[in-house]
């Protein structure tokens, strides 16, 4: 999980494209239907405000998937929309969010592994349209829910939210973890997101523990006084929000921040 700046997409974002999704957003409210909205969505003009969104933003905001940190490990990154706009699991009578299609701050860039479904012998996940809330009973359920919309707590993790990628922690064979200060809503946030991002499968999992192997070679080397500065430079680059999977590097770090090049890479006191 790493956290994202609205600012940073905010200011990416051209006219031209505000115009093309503020008319697409428009066509979508006229529909009197629900097929017809479905088949708003399904138009090729819809798919090219999402795409085109995508391609406006800078490459250290799509080096990496939001929500896992993988880049390559794990496919391509199309933009997922984090109130899922089709339908809700959590809610079978909901018919989706589907007047946030073509609002950018209900879009998230996610791998394939974060959004889609997989079922493996040892795990499954992935987030489709799931969209849990700790307070299921304030959910929105159409655009005039303004209030309902600004009230809904995701119970799961959001890039857009400063404190949330703080609650994810690793444990040292590299399985996600609540952080172990976590509260118990904090824990279930935590739960949700391993499961609704694929966060426990195999091969993200061996990648963490290839971070975690690397940082305790680097932290050797400054134990032993031997290359401390490139030993130093390479810890501070692992940890830099744009490189893979800089979350775990963060908390493989912190069991070493006994060393005052640690403290100083992750500017703790």
């Amino acid at each position: 999980m790493r956290w994202i700046c609205k600012d940073d997409i905010e200011e990416c974002l051209t006219q031209a494209w505000r115009t093309m999704a503020d008319q697409a957003k428009a066509e979508l409210i006229a529909a009197k239907t629900q097929k017809e909205r479905k088949d708003i969505l399904k138009k090729s003009s819809s798919s090219k405000v999402w795409r085109e969104f995508y391609d406006l933003l800078p490459i250290n905001l799509k080096r990496k998937c939001w929500y896992c940190e993988a880049e390559d490990i794990r496919a391509d990154m199309p933009v997922d929309h984090f109130r899922p706009k089709n339908k809700v699991e959590e809610d079978k009578q909901h018919e989706g969010y589907w007047w946030l299609a073509f609002d950018w701050q209900n879009y998230r860039c996610a791998c394939t592994f974060c959004n889609s479904r997989r079922v493996f012998d040892e795990t499954e996940g992935g987030k489709a349209c799931r969209f849990p809330l700790e307070n299921p009973d304030e959910r929105a359920i159409a655009p005039e829910d303004q209030d309902k919309l600004r009230k809904e707590r995701p119970s799961f993790l959001d890039p857009f939210n400063s404190q949330d990628e703080k609650l994810l922690w690793f444990d040292n064979d590299g399985l996600p973890e609540p952080k172990p200060s976590a509260t118990v809503e904090q824990q279930t946030k935590v739960k949700n997101s391993i499961e609704i991002f694929h966060l426990h499968e195999a091969r993200i999992v061996r990648e963490r523990n290839r971070v975690r192997l690397n940082i305790e070679r680097e932290v050797r080397d400054i134990r032993d006084n031997r290359d401390v500065k490139d030993a130093t430079d390479r810890l501070r680059k692992m940890v830099r929000d744009t490189e893979k999977l800089s979350r775990a590097a963060v908390v493989y770090l912190r069991a070493h921040r006994d060393l005052p090049e640690v403290k100083d890479i992750l500017n703790l006191d």
